[in-house]
């Protein structure tokens, strides 16, 4: 009788855990799952990034819209100007240029103004805004306002 309540007890002890294989299993999956995961953040993160190029392009056109419009600027039919990132930052007419690529460092670029009518009254909206942004890793963008 003893005999077989200790049996009793090792099959219910033996029940009780995971496999090798149950195991193997699961580490399986688990990897599988991490390595889509790490693909999809990557890509997320690189994504920011260069949405974060593109901000700091559209902050440089307002910022010297708003400079022109503070000093109030006009330009005569074919005139340019221009000032840098760090002109329109220290003007403070837009936020820090920071990198998103490195955080420790400032994205640089210009800001150029020209006034495109061959008429003789001018209006904003014969003005074109060029803007270049270039930041670390060649990661730089070109960016024409009013867009066309």
């Amino acid at each position: 009788m003893k005999e077989k309540e200790r049996m009793k007890k090792m099959k219910r002890f033996n029940k009780k855990g995971f496999t090798l294989v149950e195991i193997l299993a699961t580490v399986t999956i688990l990897a599988i799952l991490m390595s889509v995961a790490v693909g999809a953040v990557y890509m997320y993160s690189d994504r920011t990034k260069q949405q974060g190029v593109e901000t700091i392009a559209t902050s440089a056109y307002d910022g010297m819209v708003n400079y022109m419009m503070q000093n109030n600027m006009m330009l005569n039919s074919g005139e340019s100007f221009s000032l840098t990132l760090a002109e329109i930052y220290d003007a403070q007419f837009m936020d820090r240029p920071t990198d998103p690529y490195n955080n420790a460092a400032d994205c640089s670029g210009t800001v150029k103004v020209t006034n495109q009518s061959t008429s003789a009254t001018t209006g904003l909206d014969d003005y074109k805004y060029e803007v270049h942004v270039d930041c670390t890793g060649n990661h730089d963008i070109d960016k024409t306002y009013p867009k066309e």
